[in-house]
């Protein structure tokens, strides 16, 4: 069930909610209404007929007066517009002699539901019957029966509810269909919100939101158009590097293509004249000092080789492992730079890291001072690497020149080295300013976890 629903279900429950209150109310009120009323015209009516019993008492020439042959006493057929009281008159045998109603006549007002009826609890109205004896010089000459009939009066409050209840009815429509209508309203965004987050899902990150004119929506509009900006941002940062790191493949390729045609080849074509010569000496001599060039130059390739290999893939790593390899680079690094002053703290405990870490640390190490060589200028740089107990810590400082980082983030390589970081799930904070230095603070985790999905 959408919200949407469950608001407009709610709102309608809370409005039948209020309209049954209202009804119970309004039905609380008629039943006094209608006790009130009836139990006056009662009281009435008791006190008209006491004043007749005395004057009928006192003046006998009632006793020979008759209508349409029936003698009738209290003439009660004329008080027929009474209706809320029944009112009879019984002799001494208990036979009715009159009655205010005619019971040939059927029922003048329309009789109201059930319900209604059940509702106003006719038994709480007070419609007991009330009895007048009636003597005359110490004869008992019958019973004057008053009964309450609030029933009329009940069709009357029926009939002014239904009206209520026609309003009501049309006020509850109008209100529902006004809070769907608010709902529906306020929900628009909603739809703009899914729409975004779907075209962002597709790739297209340069969807953004409008601006809501409810407060509790701007800042979600806020929060997903600064993450459509930081999305599409880092997809162009992504596509960027991808290109440098082509370039960078393509450039390294190139210097090895390069070193080995203008080196190796120079030696194979030494060792090529050397070993020709060899073959075509008449004296030991010279086939020995073509040996000893061949020597030479195999010794080279050696070494070329070896530095080959080290830009290809530390060997030492393997060998020597993390803290040693970098003591190594750091100590050849100073031979090249004798002018920085160094102070290192590598730790010895630098085991247990996952091999993809291993390098990672490494090499980001080894771009940090190849951009020192070339970019910093610096005259002391303070190298830190150590562990806890999750993570390795690499701290590279140095008083060099500086950068400005809000424009100068892309370059150096640095770009590169924090994809690398990020990549391992790591972390990397640069702090620089231009003629103020700069630290690198890098965060690796000792061991990444496998992807299960290869």
């Amino acid at each position: 069930m959408s919200l949407q629903l469950k608001l407009n279900l709610l709102i309608t429950s809370l409005l039948l909610l209020l309209l049954s209150v209202s009804a119970y109310f309004i039905i609380e009120n008629a039943r006094e209404d209608v006790k009130a009323e009836v139990s006056s015209t009662s009281n009435l009516v008791l006190h008209l007929l006491d004043a007749e019993i005395v004057h009928y008492t006192s003046d006998f020439g009632w006793i020979n007066h008759e209508i349409d042959g029936e003698m009738s006493i209290f003439k009660l057929k004329s008080l027929g517009n009474i209706r809320h009281l029944k009112i009879e008159f019984y002799d001494a045998r208990g036979r009715l002699r009159e009655s205010n109603r005619d019971h040939t006549s059927g029922v003048e007002h329309d009789a109201p539901p059930a319900w209604f009826v059940k509702a106003m609890d006719m038994s709480s109205l007070g419609v007991e019957e009330r009895r007048k004896n009636v003597v005359l010089n110490g004869r008992y000459l019958g019973d004057l029966v008053v009964t309450p009939d609030p029933s009329y009066e009940i069709a009357e409050v029926w009939d002014d509810t239904v009206g209520l209840l026609a309003l009501v009815g049309i006020f509850f429509i109008l209100m529902n269909v006004l809070a769907y209508w608010a709902v529906r309203y306020t929900f628009n965004p909603v739809n703009q919100i899914i729409s975004a987050l779907t075209q962002v899902e597709l790739g297209h990150y340069g969807s953004r939101l409008p601006a809501f004119k409810q407060v509790e929506l701007q800042e979600i509009g806020n929060k997903f158009n600064a993450m459509a900006d930081t999305l599409q941002q880092s997809t162009q940062n992504n596509h960027r590097l991808t290109q440098q790191i082509i370039s960078l493949q393509e450039d390294e390729r190139k210097s090895l293509a390069r070193d080995i045609h203008d080196e190796i080849g120079q030696y194979l074509t030494a060792i090529h004249v050397d070993a020709s010569a060899i073959l075509a000496a008449k004296k030991i001599s010279t086939a020995k000092e073509s040996a000893s060039a061949i020597s030479n130059i195999t010794r080279q390739m050696m070494d070329m080789v070896h530095e080959l290999l080290q830009r290809l893939r530390p060997r030492v790593l393997d060998e020597l492992g993390l803290g040693l390899a970098l003591s190594e680079h750091i100590h050849h690094w100073r031979q090249r730079n004798r002018s920085v002053s160094i102070i290192q703290n590598v730790s010895g405990h630098l085991g247990g890291l996952d091999e993809a870490v291993a390098i990672t640390a490494y090499r980001v190490v080894q771009e940090c001072l190849t951009n020192i060589t070339k970019h910093a200028n610096a005259r002391r740089l303070t190298i830190s690497v150590s562990t806890d107990e999750t993570h390795l810590l690499i701290d590279i400082e140095d008083d060099g020149v500086g950068f400005d980082k809000t424009r100068m983030t892309n370059r150096y390589g640095l770009a590169g080295m924090r994809e690398r970081v990020q990549g391992l799930m790591g972390s990397m904070e640069i702090e620089s300013a231009p003629n103020a230095g700069t630290r690198i603070y890098i965060r690796l985790p000792k061991h990444v976890e496998k992807d299960s999905s290869k």
